[in-house]
């Protein structure tokens, strides 16, 4: 428990540089001895710079882990950590898995076993919906959580598909939660962190930032068993989550459009480099 305690503690201040979360915890696995180290030794040791070596010292012995917790408790946050028996088995088997994940709404979504996510452009064109809703159909009545991203366009198709369908889903979101991104999905925010879950690896105060979302899209693809295109052009955040899929020996899927359309031409990209085409349901569950 004082292990876990810790790295939230660590985490809460340190979550910008994985690096050095990972070499202090390599040094230290239990972080028995955080509170002992000076700047110095941050700097050293863990190969911080004295700025950050000095800031960190600084905020562990200044800021309660107290205060985060029941912060957080006031929030409706709940916090895991990669110690807890909770923390999804999948994403543990990634090469970064997220040391700490803050969580908004129904836990034991995470106890199931079948995850998909289903990812695509922020502009879609009319043909996403369709497709989307005629493939989670079949993928609800087998039990499957919908894992996406919360973005604007196919992110929200699928949240929104899912919902609908009665089934469940998981949005995985790029700053803390005390912030909704984009904001005119407050409402869509609001029904998952009641009713269904929301996912961040940031500490609830850290606002949306470009750079933090690539990171994010790891997260979408470590939780899980596969990754379903919609849309992605070939240079898009799409492609980004597609890779890390690829790079995490998940199955990829990619649904095939008009060979025209600049929307499909990320799709077809996956399709010749190994992504199964699919044109129902039937030909995702066949692969598990």
């Amino acid at each position: 428990m004082k292990n876990k305690i810790r790295l939230i503690h660590l985490h809460h201040f340190l979550f910008e540089n994985y690096q050095a979360i990972k070499k202090i915890l390599l040094y230290d696995p239990h972080l028995e001895n955080l509170y002992q180290y000076s700047p110095s030794t941050f700097k050293t040791t863990f190969q911080m710079t004295s700025i950050a070596a000095e800031k960190l010292y600084d905020q562990l012995h200044s800021t309660s882990i107290f205060d985060i917790l029941k912060e957080s408790y006031k929030k409706n946050i709940k916090i895991i950590t990669i110690y807890d028996d909770v923390y999804p088995d999948l994403l543990r088997e990634i090469c970064d898995p997220p040391f700490v994940l803050y969580l908004k709404g129904n836990q034991n979504i995470l106890n199931k076993q079948f995850m998909l996510s289903i990812i695509g452009a922020r502009k879609p064109t009319s043909f996403a919906k369709i497709i989307c809703d005629s493939l989670i159909l079949g993928l609800i009545r087998e039990n499957c959580v919908i894992v996406s991203g919360m973005a604007s366009g196919c992110d929200s198709i699928a949240h929104h598909s899912a919902i609908f369908h009665n089934g469940k889903t998981i949005a995985v979101v790029g700053c803390g939660l005390d912030y909704i991104y984009p904001k005119e999905n407050r409402n869509l925010f609001n029904e998952i962190s009641l009713n269904h879950l929301v996912i961040s690896e940031y500490p609830y105060y850290i606002r949306p930032e470009k750079r933090y979302f690539p990171r994010r899209n790891r997260i979408i693809a470590g939780l899980s068993k596969g990754l379903i295109v919609l849309e992605a052009k070939e240079k898009s955040g799409t492609m980004i989550t597609a890779n890390f899929a690829i790079q995490y020996n998940r199955e990829v899927f990619a649904v095939p459009g008009p060979i025209i359309m600049e929307e499909y031409k990320g799709n077809h990209r996956l399709i010749q480099d190994g992504a199964k085409l699919i044109t129902c349901t039937n030909d995702i569950l066949e692969e598990f």
